[in-house]
């Protein structure tokens, strides 16, 4: 939940039109079924996860082979946040 929290907080820095409560949310699976067939896409799952639901979405609407996609466009999000120091 604090990892929801921080990129709330990002989300509102970034777009003052972020407005979700996190009051009363409870953690709970998005989907019990396997999503993935290799050993090395789970963390790219979860951000997909996060992000649909950050989107206000209940599931990630992706597949498995858009996964190399969404983490290249995650890196090149990473890589534009000013380095800081």
């Amino acid at each position: 939940m604090r990892l929801i929290e921080r990129f709330l907080t990002v989300a509102r820095q970034r777009h003052s039109g972020v407005q979700i409560d996190l009051e009363g949310w409870k953690v709970r699976a998005l989907n019990i079924n396997p999503c993935q067939t290799n050993s090395y896409d789970c963390g790219v799952w979860i951000l997909a996860a996060m992000i649909a639901v950050l989107r206000g979405r209940h599931v990630t609407g992706l597949h498995e082979e858009q996964m190399s996609n969404l983490r290249h466009y995650l890196r090149s999000l990473v890589l534009s946040i000013p380095a800081s120091g």
